[in-house]
């Protein structure tokens, strides 16, 4: 009897996705008010004045309207049309808040169960795990926004595939361009979920005519993408713009320097599962959010435990709507996770290397750990539902029925503490790991001499790193992109090269004239080649190894024009000299 009555439990509490669409208002209102308060348990140490910085968010002081082809050229004029009117500072912080309001609300709404407990964890899963700490510790912006408008993307196409209306596949399409605007990564992995979903639904149905319109619909959702996204998506196959460069420039050798990482105790399969993998996370640059979950395996096992009871309260009953999109969930995670753990085993990394060998579309995926994303939110989902089904089930127990109200508090308070302490690591600005910080008083006063300058061409920014430490940083991962081109008001010509093992340097000519100058020394020709650079000035922030340049001082034809304490300016005198085209600087 108690078996019958636990899987009755089981079987009524899964709710098919697309009911959010007609949930009463106040449960919207309750998803603000809990999105509101997780995004404040987060970001209130951040409110403060300052800029955020990551490793690759360098603290933009101004935001540029996008003068390239790229996938993410309308955020960038979005950003760049709010920085008119708001300062860069609280651009960045803004787009931070919106990301984890974002994450959490859409969890929260997109919950496929009823009730406050089920949705509320299903949001604090979504929204605070290992992932988006170790990506909002790299500054991986873009990224986070495109996992934070999943959600509802997913829902609208799930919702598609059940109204089978234009309006709704018109609306699918919408969200898949946005997740491409602001990551081609995401769209690939959300592709993968809806591709998943398709092929179940298609397989689940009966009915020839509806076959016909369901393939109809998801043709148009992926025509629909298509088209609009082809300002980037065209190029790319041409091998042009930023992501035909990066697809490009990418070889096996990305895929092993950005592989997943195991943990060093459980290996890499449970690092996996548990939203760790991340190969930043070996750098010691920041501290694991493992240290802030003591007994981080035990957390997981009931959370997974907590995915598994809803996965099966919802496949119980294959008829209904909701087990379609567990089945898919369920398929596409398992993809997710071989598609992660790729070149680190032997079997996944040859299908990882057929893929990266054979479809240009996955060659730029090097970052295996970013199949998480499709983990994060397959969990968040499967959780809900096997609250609601713990919680059904506690409540009916004859045991508990005279004080069913005081226990279903203490079931839900138990597993909304599960997916809190698991994602524990980023309350309080990730206690503290990432602080605002401000540029030093001698970078404005270097970019006032600049701007001073009517006719300046570019800057040359040393030292010749993209990544390095910069002592203004406090976060206590100091390491960021160099931070020049988004402060300085002239265009600036800073590395571009990684400096990753098995990862080659950019072969463009700028990067590599300069590379070469640097290998000189003072004994490079930087009189005759800057000048054909377009070269005017020459900035050396006082960062890692900035005296190596000192040689400047008495280098022909380069004057010092001041120094600031933190950065020196030198102005490149021979201006005079021909412009010849670049491919003749180094000509024989």
């Amino acid at each position: 009897m108690k078996v019958s009555r636990y899987y009755m439990a089981l079987r009524s509490v899964a709710r098919d996705p697309i009911s959010v669409l007609n949930r009463p208002s106040r449960s919207s209102v309750y998803g603000v008010l809990w999105a509101g308060f997780i995004t404040f348990m987060v970001v209130g140490p951040w409110l403060g004045g300052g800029y955020l910085f990551g490793t690759d968010w360098p603290g933009p002081r101004r935001f540029d309207f996008p003068t390239g082809i790229s996938s993410s050229a309308p955020l960038q004029a979005l950003l760049a049309a709010v920085a008119v009117v708001v300062q860069a500072e609280l651009v960045g912080k803004l787009l931070v808040i919106l990301i984890l309001f974002g994450a959490a609300l859409g969890a929260f709404l997109a919950a496929p169960a009823d009730g406050f407990v089920a949705r509320a964890g299903s949001a604090l899963l979504y929204s605070m795990n290992p992932f988006m700490y170790g990506r909002l510790e790299y500054g991986q912006l873009y990224l986070l926004a495109a996992y934070a408008l999943l959600p509802w993307v997913a829902n609208r196409i799930l919702v598609a595939l059940r109204r089978l209306t234009l309006k709704d596949a018109a609306w699918a399409a919408v969200g898949l361009t946005l997740i491409g605007i602001l990551s081609p990564h995401a769209l690939l992995m959300t592709s993968v979920l809806a591709a998943v979903l398709g092929a179940i639904v298609l397989a689940s149905c009966r009915d020839a005519a509806r076959i016909r319109r369901l393939a109809a619909t998801l043709s148009g959702i992926a025509g629909g993408t298509a088209v609009l996204s082809s300002f980037w998506l065209i190029p790319v196959i041409a091998g042009r713009g930023y992501e035909g460069g990066l697809i490009g420039r990418a070889s096996q050798a990305d895929l092993r320097a950005f592989a997943a990482v195991p943990d060093t105790a459980l290996g890499l399969v449970p690092n996996l599962l548990g939203l760790y993998g991340f190969w930043a996370e070996n750098s010691g640059r920041f501290t694991s959010m493992k240290f802030f979950v003591p007994g981080w395996p035990l957390a997981l096992v009931l959370v997974l435990l907590v995915c598994t009871i809803g996965a099966a309260s919802a496949l119980r009953r294959r008829s209904d709507p909701a087990a379609q999109w567990v089945a898919a969930l369920i398929v596409t995670a398992i993809i997710a996770l071989a598609l992660e753990i790729g070149v680190s085993n032997q079997a996944t990394g040859q299908l990882v290397n057929w893929l990266d060998g054979h479809l240009p579309v996955y060659r730029g995926m090097r970052d295996a750990g970013k199949w998480a994303v499709i983990l994060a939110f397959a969990y968040s989902q499967l959780f809900a539902v096997g609250v609601a089904a713990l919680r059904g089930w506690s409540a009916r127990l004859p045991v508990v029925q005279p004080r069913a109200e005081l226990v279903g508090g203490i079931v839900g308070a138990v597993l909304l503490a599960a997916p809190l302490y698991y994602g524990n690591g980023l309350l309080y600005g990730a206690h503290g790991t990432i602080q605002p910080s401000d540029y030093p008083a001698g970078w404005y006063a270097a970019d006032r001499q600049l701007s001073s300058d009517q006719h300046a061409g570019r800057a040359l920014f040393l030292p010749w790193h993209e990544y390095m430490s910069y002592s203004f940083v406090k976060n206590q991962n100091n390491v960021i992109a160099s931070p020049a081109p988004t402060f300085f008001s002239v265009p600036i010509l800073s590395s571009a090269d990684p400096e990753v093992a098995g990862v080659a340097p950019p072969r463009d000519f700028d990067q590599t004239a300069i590379r070469q100058l640097i290998a000189s020394g003072r004994d490079g020709s930087w009189q005759s080649v800057l000048p054909r650079l377009r070269v005017d000035y020459i900035l050396v922030a006082h960062e890692l190894d900035w005296q190596g340049y000192d040689y400047l001082n008495v280098t022909p034809g380069i004057a010092l024009v001041g120094d600031y304490g933190s950065i020196d300016l030198y102005q490149v005198l021979a201006t005079t000299v021909c412009r010849q085209p670049l491919s003749t600087i180094y000509e024989a």
